[in-house]
């Protein structure tokens, strides 16, 4: 299927809620955002993402994985997820952030709609493996805009992480060897990380990881009760900030 994305060009707006609002790092943190002015290449990019997303299917030993793990993904497929965006109008937009470490972002407003940014550093990627990981980094967002609310924990993102998590081995047995050799940020520090850390047989690198990025928020919401692993990364948060 293909689609076009909806892209628009505002100034500076401040991002609300979800990990849109912060930069996850050692506390809550706004982050702010200056919309870029799309050319032909960027809005290609994206058309390609989603036609990429819609074909998304999940390896069943792969869902049963992490479900047992304590995340519960909010789509079922990449189809879902491309047919929230046609219904939701979500827009998707590439934007310069006030913390360049920030791959992608949603901004909800209940009068304006959702917003997905997308990092500016990545508007002049656009190879094969590029095209997928944004459309990774869009998945996540998705799974964050379905709520349609600002709320959000350490369990909404596991949810969410989890759709990069099973895009991206979609996409490694889809694409054989298609992620080799990306060392960038994109893929050492996103999408090819997470991948590595919830399939490791030790849950300790995840737990730490996501206590980094999300510790300051609630273990879980009135939409994503909190499970185990939730309330043990929020205890390592705790301990930490504590010492």
């Amino acid at each position: 299927m293909r689609i076009l994305p909806v892209l628009i060009n505002l100034k500076t707006p401040a991002l609300r809620g979800k990990s849109a609002g912060n930069d996850g790092e050692k506390g809550a943190h706004p982050v702010y955002a200056t919309l870029e002015t799309p050319d032909s290449t960027q809005i290609s990019t994206i058309t390609r993402a989603l036609s990429e997303l819609d074909k998304v299917e999940f390896l069943p030993n792969d869902l049963i994985y992490v479900k047992n793990l304590g995340a519960n993904p909010p789509f079922n497929n990449g189809h879902e997820a491309v047919e929230w965006i046609k219904n939701s109008g979500a827009k998707i937009l590439y934007a310069d952030f006030s913390n360049p470490k920030v791959h992608a972002c949603l901004n909800y407003d209940k009068d304006k709609g959702t917003m997905i940014f997308i990092n500016s550093n990545y508007k002049d990627k656009c190879s094969h493996s590029d095209v997928l990981a944004i459309s990774e980094a869009i998945f996540h967002e998705c799974g964050h805009g379905k709520d349609q609310d600002s709320e959000n924990s350490i369990q909404e993102e596991l949810n969410c992480l989890s759709l990069n998590v099973l895009a991206h081995r979609f996409y490694e047995k889809k694409y054989p060897k298609v992620f080799d050799n990306q060392n960038s940020f994109l893929y050492s520090e996103g999408v090819s990380l997470y991948p590595k850390l919830f399939f490791s047989f030790y849950k300790n690198a995840l737990k730490q990881r996501i206590a980094d990025k999300y510790g300051y928020l609630q273990s879980g919401d009135s939409k994503h009760p909190a499970t185990k692993i939730a309330d043990e990364i929020k205890d390592i948060y705790q301990s930490a900030t504590f010492v």
